[in-house]
């Protein structure tokens, strides 16, 4: 019998028809499955690309779909989410696969509830990654069974379950050196390394509204993890700055009502806000009020110089709220210029000790004795007093230019003290500038 020459999708004249048509169906199986893989591919290039920038990663997200930004999310790191799962599984301490299994996804399921566009990124986010890896690629060692989409939206719980250690400061006007704003934060998160390694930009277009239930949404940048829809730090096309810190009053696994995720919270304030328009502090308040969470939140929000004087307000606030009720407080900036922020409640309760606030507010008292203008080299001095062991990922706003600096703790060495790389929303949002 002849060798059939299958690759160059030929047939020998007068091949016998069973010969014919078992070749044929070889062929279009072989085609159907690289037309697929194709497909895949280029869906996701119609509303993401992942690119590397000043040795950093960026995802960026693009077009009209909700659903079709979490696919192209999904495909584009697929397998850094499922990795990044198994890592952090092993890194967080006291959490086991077990508990994940019989604690968080129940937590996940049972407390939380997610809008339409949350709804569809997630969804789109998980079977992104089923396109890219297959079932074979889900496969979750450290769970001991394939991913399913359960696990996407739990991940994006997981900051309401542990609940991150951060720190951060604000200060503007006489204390710097044009007077614009300065905006430092710090998260602290027990992630493990690998997960630490993974961080990325996340650049997000804005959304036209589309509908009743599809409202328009401002574009961002924000500091993420490959997977996760929530953002805790991040600031929007408008200059608004907005990062979560935990309050003292943290109650993980909250049983009772229905809650938002405050990651997504978050990010809806940097899809909503623009500071010039009103009191940025008021604005975020309200949406804050309108669904409770799982644990207690500071939300520490920063906005350019500009908008304060149009809206006659001072460029930083706190807004401290919990799960006991819908009542939300704002603490605003001090005659000083500064804001301070760490974990605890400074208008609900009295102030506890806290060492790192105290060396955060030191070190900027300091530097006014020595009348010293803080710029970035100072910025990262106040950082650097509150540094934790713990550190993910420092990051210096500067929203009047809408630039700001990153540094990832790595090979051991805390974020605070590791050097930080500028970047831009120009050099961020190139593609949408060039196709202008």
């Amino acid at each position: 019998m002849k060798k059939l020459n299958i690759t160059d999708c030929r047939l020998e004249a007068g091949a016998p028809s069973y010969r014919r048509s078992m070749v044929a169906l070889v062929l279009f199986a072989l085609c159907s499955c690289a037309l697929q893989a194709q497909s895949d591919a280029e869906r996701a290039a119609k509303a993401g690309d992942l690119s590397v920038i000043k040795n950093q990663r960026v995802l960026h997200l693009f077009g009209t779909d909700v659903k079709e930004r979490g696919f192209a999310h999904g495909f584009l790191l697929g397998k850094d989410i499922a990795d990044d799962l198994d890592a952090s599984l092993e890194s967080l301490p006291g959490f086991t696969a077990v508990k994940f299994d019989n604690r968080l996804i129940p937590y996940s399921k049972n407390q939380f509830e997610w809008d339409d566009d949350s709804t569809l990124e997630l969804d789109g986010i998980f079977e992104g990654m089923s396109a890219r890896l297959g079932r074979e690629g889900l496969y979750s060692k450290t769970l001991n069974r394939a991913l399913t989409r359960a696990d996407i939206s739990a991940i994006n719980v997981i900051a309401d379950f542990f609940g991150p250690s951060c720190s951060g400061f604000a200060v503007w006007g006489k204390r710097t050196a044009d007077g614009a704003v300065v905006h430092g934060r710090t998260l602290d998160f027990p992630i493990g390394p690998r997960a630490i390694a993974d961080q990325l930009i996340v650049v997000s277009e804005l959304l036209p509204e589309r509908g009743a239930n599809a409202p328009a949404r401002k574009a961002w940048v924000a500091i993420g993890w490959p997977g996760l829809i929530v953002q805790y730090t991040g600031m929007n096309s408008e200059g608004l700055v907005a990062c979560i810190h935990d309050s003292a009053n943290l109650k993980p696994g909250r049983t009772a009502g229905r809650c938002v995720a405050r990651g997504l919270l978050l990010r809806r304030m940097l899809e909503e806000i623009d500071p010039v328009l009103g009191d940025a502090a008021e604005h975020g308040a309200r949406m804050a009020a309108q669904k409770p969470t799982a644990c207690g939140n500071l939300f520490h929000m920063s906005w350019p110089r500009t908008a304060a004087e149009k809206t006659s307000t001072t460029p930083s606030a706190v807004l401290e709220f919990d799960p006991s009720d819908r009542k939300v407080d704002i603490r605003r900036m001090d005659d000083s210029n500064a804001l301070v922020l760490t974990n605890h409640f400074r208008v609900r309760t009295t102030p506890e000790i806290c060492t790192r606030f105290t060396a955060i507010s030191g070190t900027l008292a300091a530097l006014a004795t020595a009348n010293k203008s803080i710029g970035l080299i100072e910025a990262r001095k106040v950082l650097m007093s509150a540094e934790m062991p713990l550190a993910a990922h420092s990051v210096y706003f500067f929203p009047d230019k809408l630039e700001f600096y990153l540094a990832l703790t790595h090979n051991n060495i805390m974020s605070p003290s590791v050097a930080p790389t500028a970047f831009s929303f120009k050099e961020l949002f190139a593609r949408q500038m060039a196709e202008k």
